[in-house]
């Protein structure tokens, strides 16, 4: 047994002979008192005697009782730190999953979770910055697009008392012009008139005749007047032929839909109605242009998708519906008649918001586009001959032209033979006849501004726009 053993066994047997009255600390008879009550004078004198063991045994029995304090305390503290750690570092986490929202034009929004930090912030104002340049880009590549060459009207629509009597004829003849000139441009065309057709066919039986040295027809025999009419046959077809090699497709400017008669524009003539004459060319252009696209790969209209537009309805519904005055109100004798904008004073009109949300509305077509402040919506009824089987080309044609969209689509059988014999030759495909609604979109911020003030009045634009420099004022009148 170890020295450390011993000592505990010794202050065993010392403590139970001082539980025994009369005993010594060094171990007396038993039987000089009786046994069962502790004598706590034998007690202290023994502890005085024996410091060293008592000493020791304090250490033992005290020590584990105060480590045991000590420990407590210190679990205590390293809990309430742990717990104040615990709460720091949920704060962290919350922060590293702060949920950001993040919105791009054209895309759905999306929740994105991370931490928001400084480089994060001055990463997501490079980003906006970034996009607001594009779409200011786009913006201005649309209305580019959308006007081409437009930077003015055919003809000028502004009537005064000099012109009123000839204002009408005179954009109605510059309506005419362009039309015409955008036909030539797109290689299209019609068979060769009757007039021409009979002069030239003429001109072939006259050398006929005077190969044979005849007087005329009737001194043909029934052999030569049948190889005259073979002749003449193959002549007209020849006719056609050259005449079909030298088109992309067929159009006549009598059906494509330009106004009728300087009469249309009123009386006296309304400048609204002028301007209205040269937006429906520029519809008609666009459905022209589409159809020279779809055919620009082939030769001749033989060959090509497009073979023959039939007719063009622009639908003249774009003027905003007046309310009409009340019954009992008196009639304003100063009114300014129709297109007559200088008799009126200017009506203050705001600007354009490019960043305005547009609406919809899918009862009036599949595309759910209506007019509103920021463009206009067009549609016409087209009728055409093409290739049956290259319809998906004349309709991708289509929808490349600025802004056209198909909205409905009507496919009828077509008799290649019964146009054959008209001058109209379609090839050897099978062809169809078609019927198409076309819609067309038509930016305001650079159309309104070729328009009269009576008509930008009543839209409501004079195609200024939230991203253009305030209007100057104008400068006040000199005090007198």
């Amino acid at each position: 047994m170890s020295a450390l053993a011993d000592s505990i066994q010794k202050v065993r047997d010392s403590l139970s002979k001082l539980g025994k009255r009369g005993g010594s600390a060094e171990g007396g008879s038993e039987g000089s008192g009786g046994a069962g009550k502790f004598d706590p004078k034998a007690a202290l004198a023994w502890v005085k005697t024996h410091p060293v063991i008592v000493a020791s045994v304090a250490v033992m029995v005290i020590a584990p009782v105060t480590c045991w304090w000590f420990a407590s305390d210190i679990h205590a503290a390293k809990d309430e730190a742990a717990s104040k750690r615990a709460q720091e570092m949920a704060a962290l986490e919350k922060l590293e999953k702060s949920t950001v929202e993040i919105s791009l034009p054209g895309v759905a929004k999306e929740q994105k979770v991370g931490v928001v930090n400084e480089k994060a912030v001055e990463a997501y104002k490079q980003l906006a910055q970034k996009l607001h340049g594009d779409s200011v880009a786009i913006q201005r590549a649309a209305l580019e697009h959308n006007q081409g060459s437009r930077n003015a009207l055919f003809a000028d629509i502004k009537r005064t008392a000099g012109n009123t009597n000839t204002i009408a004829e005179t954009v109605f003849d510059a309506v005419q012009a362009h039309a015409a000139a955008v036909l030539k441009d797109v290689r299209a065309g019609m068979p060769p008139s009757d007039e021409s057709l009979t002069e030239q066919l003429q001109r072939r039986q006259d050398q006929f005749i005077a190969t044979l040295r005849k007087a005329d027809r009737k001194s043909l025999s029934e052999e030569e007047l049948q190889q005259l009419k073979n002749e003449l046959r193959d002549k007209r077809l020849q006719l056609y032929a050259d005449s079909a090699a030298n088109l992309s497709f067929y159009a006549d400017i009598e059906t494509i839909g330009l106004p009728g008669s300087p009469m249309e524009a009123g009386s006296p003539p309304s400048e609204t109605s002028l301007f209205l004459w040269q937006w429906r060319e520029w519809i008609i252009e666009d459905i022209l242009r589409a159809a020279a696209a779809a055919n620009k790969p082939y030769r001749s209209v033989s060959e090509a998708p497009v073979k023959r537009v039939l007719s063009i309805a622009v639908r003249e519904d774009v003027l905003p519906k007046i309310a009409a005055p009340a019954a009992d109100a008196p009639a304003d004798a100063g009114a300014a008649p129709a297109g007559d904008a200088a008799a009126a004073p200017p009506v203050s009109i705001p600007p354009i918001d490019l960043k305005a949300p547009v609406t919809y509305d899918f009862t009036k077509s599949v595309t759910g586009r209506v007019s509103n402040n920021l463009y206009d919506v067009r549609t016409a009824t087209v009728r055409m001959v093409v290739a049956s089987s290259m319809l998906p080309e004349v309709l991708n044609a289509i929808a490349r032209q600025n802004f056209m969209t198909v909205t409905s689509l009507e496919v009828s059988s077509a008799d290649a033979f019964a146009a054959a014999d008209s001058g109209f030759v379609y090839g050897a495909k099978p062809v169809c006849e078609i019927k198409l609604t076309v819609e067309s979109i038509w930016l305001r911020p650079w159309l309104a501004k070729l328009m009269p003030r009576e008509l930008r009045e009543r839209k409501g634009t004079d195609g200024r726009t939230t991203d253009d420099p305030p209007a100057e004022a104008p400068a006040a009148a000199p005090s007198t």
